[in-house]
């Protein structure tokens, strides 16, 4: 049904009204002033249906009540031609936000939508269904990890300017679960630029999430990218709180914070709440937020859950008790040799001092063989069982209808990177005048680093790389798709990557990753007082092609039936005006047979 623009102002009640009168007799009326002060969203497009978002802020004397707001859904900016409206109550059981699945609605077109309540409408949102048939052209920008005090969110900006814009992919770390001590992270950039996090501690309860979710979408940046187009969303782990698993977290602390199912069942509630994203059918698991989109004839993406349904417990090095630690001879110097004489080990053993390091030329240093056997159950999982054979017969059929790309939205890093060892590319003279030269705060931190990259193990344990046997599981499924070219993009790492990934012998290329930097938050090469770590990973690990581990942005993917085409967008975060630009473009051109062809640098 169309409507006029007439009979749509008719419909909506419009006027210069604001406020909400709560009493029937004007003796007794009640003012509350309702505003839309954390902007619109879309999400989740479909060939036929989008959803639609908003908050009704109130405020007042009865700030806690109930709101009805009515939508449109337009063909025009100016929504003069309405396709499709209805009405949505909201109140404090949801934190008076508004979801809206609209359904009727034709495939591959441009669509506006607003809401109005009293006479007072809202910002104006720009969506776009899914295509069918033939599709020339995709464009998609991949965002992740956006530490509200690090930083200004001028990607999101950035974002919000695009020429064209089919979809936003979020990887997940949307918000940040931390606090505003000064040592909370984040902090030292927050305080030069007067950006708090609210509340000013760790979120726990419901109303802690709720309250940091109503801080991000006051961002004017981050309205106006959602506004822009429609979000594909997914969770990583600090919608709830640092490296979560399926059964705890590293930053959870049941003594002070209580049971982790309850935490983590208030992290996933607001998210619902303040996310334009479905919520998995009745019959799921709320954990169940993998999906899968499909762009036509031209491309699938698929969207995994690698947190919160499956993954098993991960191995950190930073929490005590976690790494077993033996002793290794350092006499030779670059070089570390596992001490297994029991005699020797007693006699250095007990000539160290409780807490301290043992004489020379002997070391305390991880167990790499104990680490491996860990990491190498077979039983461990990422996504687990049902979700990996969802993901294998999606990617299947994606590829046996024709499609040249089947994209996978994916938290953390899949492709494969040692600890990047420094000391033999820069001599050990220069890498201790490089501590030195850091801030005290920081010293302890990267020299317990730099003594960890001399040993060859994964660089990182929360990534794929803590989990091999999955991960050649999924070299498998990319394998077995049969005629399709698979390119996941990753998020988590704070970082630009470009890899080539190769199945566990490392003859065969299964897919390709970009992996995209962070909005603001801080890569390790910025906690090294800015050394650039990318030429390390790249000279030491045959997947990584290319790493930035310093620019800040998000990755644009332009999909195409042949060529797809990344672009690394680096952004500016601690001014503004910003500048922006891009780090640089890959292509890569589809195959028809097993795996992904080179990519190459344009």
């Amino acid at each position: 049904m169309r409507l006029d623009r007439r009979d749509t102002l008719k419909w909506l009640g419009a006027g210069a009204s604001v406020p909400v009168l709560a009493a029937t007799h004007p003796a007794a009326a009640r003012v509350t002033v309702v505003s839309f002060d954390h902007g619109v969203a879309s999400g989740d497009p479909l060939q036929d249906r989008l959803m639609i978002w908003t908050r009704a802020t109130r405020a007042g004397e009865d700030a806690a009540g109930v709101t009805t707001l009515r939508w449109v859904v337009a063909e025009d900016e100016q929504l003069d031609h309405v396709v499709a409206h209805g009405e949505v109550a909201t109140g404090p059981e949801r934190d008076h936000t508004a979801k809206v699945d609209v359904g009727g609605l034709k495939p591959g077109r441009d669509y506006w939508y607003a809401f109005y309540v009293s006479g007072l409408r809202s910002p104006v949102g720009r969506a776009r269904t899914l295509p069918t048939g033939h599709v020339d052209e995709l464009v998609m920008a991949f965002v992740t990890c956006a530490l509200y005090p690090n930083g200004y969110f001028n990607a999101y900006d950035h974002v919000a300017r695009s020429d064209k814009l089919d979809a936003v992919v979020e990887l997940g770390d949307y918000i940040y679960e931390y606090g505003s001590k000064p040592d909370d992270y984040g902090m030292a950039n927050g305080e030069k630029l007067g950006r708090r996090p609210e509340p000013p501690h760790d979120l726990v309860s419901l109303a802690d999430y709720r309250t940091r979710y109503a801080q991000y979408r006051r961002d004017p940046d981050l309205q106006a990218a959602h506004a822009r187009a429609p979000w594909i969303c997914v969770w990583d782990d600090h919608e709830v709180c640092n490296d979560t698993w399926k059964g705890g977290a590293e930053n959870h602390h049941e003594k002070t914070e209580g049971a982790f199912q309850d935490r983590k069942a208030n992290a996933m509630r607001a998210y619902f709440e303040w996310m334009p994203i479905r919520e998995p059918a009745p019959g799921m698991a709320r954990e169940a937020i993998y999906r899968n989109f499909e762009f036509g004839d031209l491309a699938s993406l698929t969207m995994l859950e690698s947190r919160l349904l499956a993954r098993s417990y991960q191995l950190e090095f930073e929490r005590a008790g976690d790494i077993p630690y033996v002793l290794y001879d350092a006499a030779v110097p670059g070089q570390r040799h596992r001490v297994t004489d029991p005699k020797t080990i007693a006699a250095v053993m007990a000539r160290t001092p409780e807490g301290g390091p043992p004489h020379a030329p002997y070391v305390l240093g991880p167990d790499v063989e104990a680490v491996t056997r860990y990491i190498s159950d077979p039983n461990r999982q990422m996504l687990g069982p049902e979700q990996e054979r969802w993901l294998q017969s999606t990617l299947a059929a994606s590829a046996q209808a024709g499609r040249p790309w089947q994209v996978v939205g994916n938290q953390v890093i899949m492709g494969r990177a040692r600890f990047p060892n420094v000391a033999p590319l820069i001599g050990e003279p220069a890498l201790a005048a490089l501590l030195t030269k850091l801030p005290e705060s920081r010293r302890k931190e990267a020299a317990a680093f730099v003594e960890l990259s001399r040993y060859d193990m994964p660089f990182d344990l929360d990534g794929w790389d803590g989990y091999p046997a999955a991960r050649a599981r999924m070299d498998a499924i990319f394998a077995g798709a049969g005629g399709g070219n698979a390119i996941v993009v990753s998020g988590d790492s704070h970082a630009f990557w470009v890899n080539q990934l190769h199945d566990a012998g490392g003859a065969q290329r299964v897919a390709l990753e970009f992996g995209t930097s962070a909005i603001t938050s801080p890569s390790i090469g910025d906690g090294a007082g800015g050394f650039q770590l990318g030429p390390v990973f790249m000279r030491q690990n045959p997947e990584v092609s290319f790493c930035d581990q310093l620019a800040k942005g998000y990755v644009r993917l332009t999909l195409r039936h042949d060529q797809a085409i990344g672009e690394l967008v680096q952004v500016q975060i601690d001014a503004k005006p910003y500048v922006a630009s891009v780090l640089g473009t890959w292509r890569l051109r589809p195959t028809s047979g097993v795996g992904v062809g080179p990519v190459e640098r344009a």
